[in-house]
């Protein structure tokens, strides 16, 4: 699970706290080689939990490599999701939401 922390702490300076406004969500993660972890969004704040949320909004299922690329900008969401890499269950907009909260600074 710290491997998965430190993917998530890496991303959460990007965190867009104006296109999360008025978001409610829960986003569960499970990554089968690295463990579940979740995001609640609520009131522009976004925190980190370990484990498996209660009643999860959306669900994303993808290995730790593919959650890395994505976040790093070398993966593009979309089209992981179209290629498989990404399984999504329940609100998919909020799924998609994540690429606005988290957005990728093309100058770093």
């Amino acid at each position: 699970m710290t491997a998965l922390r430190n993917v998530f702490l890496q991303a959460r300076d990007r965190f867009d706290r104006k296109a999360a406004e008025g978001l409610e969500a829960c986003i569960q993660f499970s990554i089968p080689d690295a463990g579940d972890c979740y995001l609640t969004i609520t009131t522009s704040n976004c925190q980190l939990h370990d484990g498996v949320a209660k009643a999860p909004t959306s669900t994303l299922v993808m290995d730790q490599q593919t959650l890395i690329d994505i976040l790093n900008g070398s993966l593009n969401a979309m089209q992981a999701f179209m290629f498989g890499r990404i399984r999504v269950e329940g609100n998919v907009k909020h799924a998609t939401r994540l690429v606005e909260l988290f957005p990728i600074d093309e100058k770093v």
